[in-house]
């Protein structure tokens, strides 16, 4: 330990005299003026680190205002995609307003469609009823026309082999039924006369009879038809003049005033010495709230 001790002493004293050295080279000429090289070196680093902040904080505005603007971007985009949203929704509620009513459209159009069909169906089978019905109205004509001549009793009526008069015994039977208040009947009874014997001397009392059923069913319209063809067609039978007088009742109770007026002036021009032209001009005075004229 003893003999070590000289050589620590020597190191020691070595660096007293590497620091006068060192200053004595700074103390040199060229050293000062690597020393000014140092201090400008130092202003320049200086300035360029003032000069590097300056374009940081610059970026630093710059990058604020980015992301402002970005921020300004995104809601823009959000509310666009917002008001596209809203416009889709009333776009499909629009196309499901729309679409509503025309499907309705087409169901009433099918609906019509169908219902027309129906109907021209319904019409064709019309008209084949008609057909048939005119065919069946033929065949009647043609069996009507092909009978033997009746065969004549003392009056001139129409009597069967066995005496019976066929048309009498029909008319008869619909005038007790009519009285006795069975009018279906009755009215079933003189159309069949008619039917049978459209010709014969007391179709016009059929006639008149059958427009009675009407009448008494209260069917005004059908009875005012009904004794207006009794004139039309047998304007000589002893019954025009009364059912004229009927048909202006049978308008009077279906509220046709005028049409009323005009058949119970009918009876009294055309059946002036009738009873049922008193009984016409009396209507007549009832409607007309006057005294009889002299003329009628």
């Amino acid at each position: 330990m003893a003999a070590s001790e000289p050589r620590w002493r020597f190191k020691v004293s070595i660096k007293p005299f590497a620091f006068g050295l060192l200053a004595g080279a700074l103390m040199l000429p060229g050293a000062w003026a690597q020393k000014k090289e140092l201090l400008q070196l130092q202003r320049d680093m200086a300035l360029l680190q003032d000069t590097l902040r300056q374009i940081e904080q610059s970026s630093s505005e710059r990058m604020t205002e980015l992301e402002t603007l970005l921020k300004l971007s995104n809601e823009k985009q959000d509310k666009l995609v917002a008001g596209q949203a809203v416009i889709e929704r009333n776009l499909a509620a629009l196309d499901e307003a729309l679409s509503e009513p025309q499907r309705t459209t087409s169901a009433k159009v099918d609906s019509l469609t169908t219902q027309f069909a129906g109907l021209r169906d319904t019409v064709e089978e019309m008209g084949v009823d008609l057909e048939r019905l005119q065919a069946d109205v033929r065949d009647i004509k043609t069996h009507l026309t092909t009978l033997p001549p009746p065969l004549e009793g003392e009056e001139g009526a129409e009597a069967d082999p066995g005496g019976v008069n066929a048309s009498e015994a029909i008319f008869e039977g619909g005038l007790s039924d009519y009285n006795r208040g069975n009018i279906d009947t009755a009215r079933g009874q003189f159309q069949d006369y008619l039917a049978l014997y459209p010709t014969q001397a007391k179709a016009g009392d059929a006639q008149y009879y059958l427009a009675e059923t009407f009448y008494s069913s209260a069917d005004y319209e059908e009875a005012a038809r009904q004794f207006a063809a009794v004139y039309k067609r047998y304007p000589l039978s002893t019954v025009a003049p009364d059912a004229e007088y009927k048909r202006g009742l049978s308008l009077l109770k279906l509220g046709q005033s005028d049409e009323s007026i005009e058949a119970f002036e009918s009876v009294i021009q055309r059946f002036p010495e009738s009873s049922a032209s008193n009984l016409a001009r009396a209507e007549l005075n009832a409607l007309r709230n006057t005294k009889p004229s002299p003329g009628l």
